[in-house]
């Protein structure tokens, strides 16, 4: 085995130890900020910390005669190889569970709920500083299980619709999601939004879907989407139905979509091979770690 210079073996340790203690500060830290940014830095940092760790632990135990920059190459493949052929396993059982993929949404009887935080508290103000005005409060329910939910919001205008997502995590925290919706006079549909969950399916050629996860700031998301506005050079049509029938009523085109383009199983073959096809669950298996390392979404169309 090549020798290892103590100053060496001890640079090596110490790397090892920040690497653990970032991996754990940014775990912690993104949970409490439900901030899907922070996540992306802290999964980075876990990979190299777990790849360095089991190269550490090769190199000290002397199984093997390679230098410690090898075993990590190695050790950080090897964790790709893993953490892949986990997800494969959790998008196939996604198929085979009774989760719904396009959730139908229903009236929120209790209204907007919001999270008594900062950060929510300034969303309100945002939003009324903005001229933004409440439409509906909407959720989607699996039985008794609360899975999502929406407050919906329009301009003055009523051009433009934002949808706000609120999404509960593993410790009790709550991250929201901002979509803009606008309709141009040809019937084209212009969407912006920085949902950070896997879709991997396909939207109708009429809707101009742009994913921004990196874009945090609904106010700089907001600028984005009036920028492709101004480059579409239409004029935007006023909403004439309420949110809940225009949502669901998407769900649905979306849904026979990507049924028709082999996205999603007939519902004969669902019983035995699951929701997904093969080919769709490649597609969610690609955006998973695309977006949950890179922060990027597939292409839709």
């Amino acid at each position: 085995m090549t020798a290892v210079s103590n100053g060496n073996a001890l640079l090596i340790q110490v790397l090892i130890l920040l690497l653990g203690a970032l991996s754990l500060v940014f775990s912690w830290w993104a949970a409490r900020a439900a901030s899907p940014v922070i996540a992306i830095f802290g999964r980075w940092i876990r990979w190299f910390f777990i790849a360095s760790f089991a190269a550490g632990l090769l190199q000290v135990t002397g199984w093997t005669g390679y230098g410690f920059g090898t075993l990590l190459i190695v050790a950080l493949l090897l964790f790709f190889v893993l953490e892949t052929g986990y997800n494969w396993l959790a998008i196939s059982a996604l198929s085979k569970s009774e989760l719904p993929l396009f959730p139908k949404f229903e009236i929120n009887e209790r209204g907007d709920e919001w999270p008594s935080n900062p950060a929510f508290i300034k969303l309100k103000g945002w939003l009324r500083q903005s001229g933004f005005q409440k439409r509906q409060a909407l959720l989607s329910m699996l039985g008794e299980t609360l899975l999502m939910r929406v407050s919906v919001y329009e301009n003055e205008e009523q051009t433009l619709r934002l949808h706000i997502l609120f999404l509960p995590n593993a410790r009790g925290n709550t991250a929201s999601c901002f979509t803009f919706y606008s309709t141009t006079q040809s019937g084209e549909a212009i969407v912006t939004d920085n949902i950070f969950l896997p879709f991997g399916g396909f939207y109708p050629e009429s809707w101009e879907v742009e994913r921004q996860p990196w874009i945090r700031s609904i106010d700089r998301l907001l600028q984005r989407h009036r920028a492709r506005i101004d480059a579409k050079g239409e004029a935007l049509m006023p909403f004439l139905t309420e949110p809940i029938e225009q949502i669901n009523a998407d769900q649905r085109t979306v849904e026979q979509l990507n049924r028709e383009l082999g996205f999603l199983h007939t519902p004969a073959e669902e019983a035995e091979q699951g929701r997904l096809t093969t080919a769709g669950r490649a597609r969610i298996w690609q955006e998973v770690w695309t977006l949950a390392y890179l922060g990027l979404s597939l292409k839709y169309s």
